[in-house]
C-alpha cells in the first residue's frame, strides 16, 4: 500500500506545474513589532515550503493547498495560512521566507526564516519512509548558517541582541509518533521501547538541540507540545477503535512526551533563570477543547478531513487537483494530519495572549516584554 501511494503520488507529482514558494505578500507591519525576528523550526505544521526543493513525498506545493490565500499553493500544508504566520501577524512581522529559499533567492532574512520541513522530526530517522526531509538536527546546523550570513550585517554586539529579542519557535515531536514509533511495519521503535522510555528518548535529543540554538544566541524560545494526534484523521480512519471516535492509546502516548515536555520547560526556566524564557503551548489542551465542543468554537466536522482520500478522508491525504470540502472553516482538520486555517487562527490567538492553561509560564505577548 505504502510502495503504491508512493508511485501514485510521484505520478502526479511530475504532471504538475507548480508555482514557486514563498512570494507571499507582506503582513501589514506594526510600528515597533516586539521581536526582532522570528526563527521557526518543526514539522509539516509549520513547513512553509523547505521541502519543495527536496526529494520528498512530503510536499503542499500543489492545488488545492492554498485554496484560501491569495498566494496559492506554496508549500504549506494548510488550505490557508498557518500558525506561525497568523501568529506573526498579531505582532507585526511580515511572512518569514523559508531557509531554502532564503539560500537560492536570496531572500531578506532580516526579520527571520523559517527551518521547518515536513516529515522532519527530533531523532534523524523519523520520516525517512517519505524521502529526503530537513532533520531538526540539520535545522539547527541551517540556522547556524544564518547567524554566520548575519554577522556580515552587523557587530557583535548588535547581533547578540538582535538574537535575544528574537522570538524562536519549535514544533516537533507528531513525526516522530505518526512517522516512526506508530509505524511498526517500517521502523523498530515501537519494539525495542516502551512509550515512555521512548519519551525519554525523544525530549533527550530536544533538549541536546534547544541547548545549541540557546548556544548561539536566541533566548526566547515557545515550545509546542504535540496535538491529540490520536483525533487526526489520519489515525481514526485506521479503523481500530469505535467508527469516528479518537484513539485514545496514541493519545496517552502523545501526552507522556507533552508532559516531559512541560518539564523541561521548567528545568530550563531555573537553569537560564534571569537572561532566558522558555515556553511550553499547550497545542493539546487547545485542540482537544475544540474537538470535544466544536459548535462553541463554530466547528461542525471534528474527525473527517476536509481533503484526503478513503474512510473519514484519512487514509491518503490531499492530492493535486483534489476537490475539497466547500465549508472550510467548519472543518477541524483540512487534511488527513493537518488543521485547517480556521483552527490556526484560534491556536495563534491563544498563543499570543491565552491564559497560563494556553501557554505555561506566560503567553507570547507576555514573553515579549521580558529581558
Amino acid at each position: 500500500m505504502v510502495c503504491s501511494l508512493m508511485v501514485w503520488i510521484a505520478f502526479w507529482t511530475l504532471l504538475l506545474i507548480s508555482v514557486s514558494v514563498n512570494n507571499v505578500s507582506t503582513a501589514t507591519l506594526s510600528p515597533m513589532p516586539p521581536f526582532s525576528a522570528m526563527f521557526v523550526f518543526g514539522d509539516s505544521l509549520v513547513d512553509n515550503g523547505n521541502n519543495n526543493y527536496l526529494a520528498s513525498f512530503a510536499k503542499a506545493n500543489y492545488v488545492p493547498y492554498g485554496i484560501d490565500t491569495s498566494w496559492g499553493p506554496t508549500g504549506r500544508f494548510s488550505n490557508g495560512k498557518m500558525l506561525v504566520d497568523l501568529l506573526g501577524e498579531l505582532f507585526g512581522h511580515p511572512y518569514l521566507p523559508s531557509f531554502a529559499a532564503a539560500q537560492i533567492q536570496g531572500r531578506n532574512i532580516t526579520w527571520g526564516v523559517n527551518y521547518a520541513s515536513a516529515a522532519a522530526g527530533i531523532l534523524d530517522e523519523t520520516g525517512r519512509n517519505l524521502g529526503a526531509r530537513i532533520t531538526f538536527n540539520q535545522q539547527v546546523q541551517n540556522f547556524q548558517t544564518t547567524v554566520t550570513q548575519l554577522k556580515t550585517t552587523m557587530d557583535d554586539m548588535n547581533l547578540s541582541q538582535y538574537l535575544a529579542k528574537s522570538l524562536a519557535i519549535v514544533n516537533h515531536g507528531s513525526n516522530d509518533y505518526i512517522n516512526n514509533y506508530l509505524l511498526s511495519g517500517l521502523y523498530s521503535s515501537s519494539f525495542l521501547y516502551d512509550p515512555k522510555t521512548y519519551a525519554d528518548i525523544l525530549i533527550r535529543q530536544y533538549k541536546t538541540q534547544i541547548q545549541r540554538l540557546h548556544d548561539l544566541g536566541l533566548r526566547k524560545f515557545l515550545l509546542a507540545g504535540v496535538g491529540p494526534l490520536g483525533c487526526i484523521p489520519n489515525q481514526i480512519s485506521k479503523g481500530l477503535f469505535p467508527s469516528g471516535m479518537c484513539v485514545d492509546d496514541v493519545n496517552a502516548m502523545v501526552g507522556i512526551f507533552n508532559d516531559r515536555l512541560r518539564s523541561l520547560v521548567d528545568e530550563l526556566n531555573t537553569q537560564y533563570s534571569g537572561s532566558s524564557i522558555f515556553v511550553y503551548g499547550n497545542t493539546y489542551a487547545a485542540l482537544t477543547q475544540i474537538i470535544q465542543d466544536p459548535i462553541a468554537y463554530g466547528f461542525v466536522v471534528t474527525g473527517r478531513a476536509c481533503c484526503g482520500v478513503g474512510s473519514f478522508q484519512g487514509r491518503i491525504s490531499c492530492l493535486p487537483y483534489s476537490i475539497p470540502c466547500r465549508n472550510r472553516d467548519q472543518y477541524v482538520f483540512w487534511d488527513v494530519f493537518h488543521p485547517s486555517e480556521a483552527v490556526n487562527k484560534i491556536l495563534a490567538q491563544r498563543a499570543f495572549n491565552g491564559s497560563s492553561s494556553d501557554c505555561y509560564p506566560v503567553n507570547v505577548s507576555q514573553m515579549a516584554l521580558l529581558f
